[in-house]
């Protein structure tokens, strides 16, 4: 019977040495917010064990166990680790602590106008049930390329905040922080803490659009999220499950910032920056749909991400 051992750190500190301590003990240890996350040097993905794993809502690392692709020896249960459940503004930046939930993002009403898109997408993750346990952290740890929150906070250009193994911070900008599918820059022992973003200037306006197989409890077969910047006369597009990683769009935002407004204002423009940001993408194959047809999806859902965030006030 597998009967894993339980520790329960109260805060980050005594959650790195619980991790470190399970290291030093004869094994790995992939140190994530939820459990779900694989890092470079460790990645369970061929089902090899291993040694620990931090656990927050388990939304994912339950369902690998319960199907006995992971058996962790040990458990670092992150619940009562009051500075991982931080949902702050400070200024106009914003901190979203790891084990903040779905639930709390999409439900409040803190995220407004330039933010939405992370409420949005927050609201379109599996069930209300999941959503309830189900965090941030662990959506970026898991490091699916269908993210939904991870598009999101790609477009918002957000920072993640890791709290190495040796106690020092190390942030790296939410576009990087997924290296591919199943792995993500954490090192052995490391902990994802935060991530944070500056909300878009007066005016902005945001919106996560997603298509799937059916409208709820489905992983994107294409998802967009777009942050339009007025002040700036610029638009950040974030694609999300058509490339190894979600990706910005930046041959997309670039033809928009050269043409926008312009004499035409928006005739033709939405649909040739859309045709850009498929054209310019690398989609992948897989069970879900092929690269051509994630390709005309990619257009369809960028043009009218932008319709409806540079739409005439």
């Amino acid at each position: 019977m597998y009967d894993p051992v339980w520790k329960r750190p109260r805060s980050i500190e005594e959650s790195i040495e619980a991790l470190s301590e399970t290291a030093g003990a004869g094994g790995p240890a992939a140190a994530t917010a939820e459990g779900a996350g694989r890092e470079r040097p460790t990645s369970d993905i061929s089902g090899r064990a291993v040694h620990a794993r931090p656990i927050a809502g388990g939304t994912d690392l339950a369902v690998r166990i319960a199907s006995g692709i992971e058996r962790p020896s040990t458990l670092v249960d992150l619940g009562r680790v009051e500075a991982l459940r931080v949902f702050e503004r400070k200024g106009h930046r914003v901190l979203v602590g790891a084990t903040v939930t779905h639930g709390r993002l999409s439900d409040g009403d803190e995220l407004r106008d330039g933010a939405r898109v992370l409420r949005m997408a927050c609201g379109r993750v599996g069930s209300p049930q999941i959503r309830a346990r189900g965090t941030v952290g662990g959506n970026l740890v898991n490091a699916s390329p269908a993210a939904d929150a991870v598009a999101a906070l790609v477009a918002l250009d957000a920072t993640v905040h890791v709290r190495l193994g040796d106690g020092t911070a190390s942030d790296v900008p939410a576009r990087e922080f997924i290296t591919g599918p199943g792995t993500c820059a954490l090192g052995s022992c490391d902990l994802l803490e935060s991530v944070s973003f500056d909300l878009p200037g007066e005016g902005a306006r945001s919106v996560y659009l997603k298509a799937g197989q059916r409208n709820a409890l489905a992983i994107a077969i294409v998802s967009v999220a777009a942050v339009y910047l007025p002040g700036e006369g610029r638009v950040r597009l974030a694609l999300g499950s058509v490339a190894p990683t979600p990706v910005r769009a930046e041959a997309a935002e670039a033809l928009f910032g050269d043409r926008w407004p312009g004499p035409r204002g928006d005739d033709g423009l939405f649909g040739e920056v859309a045709e850009r940001a498929a054209g310019s993408t690398c989609c992948i194959d897989d069970v879900r749909a092929t690269a051509s047809y994630r390709r005309r999806l990619t257009r369809v859902l960028t043009e009218r991400a932008l319709r409806e965030v540079c739409r005439r006030s």
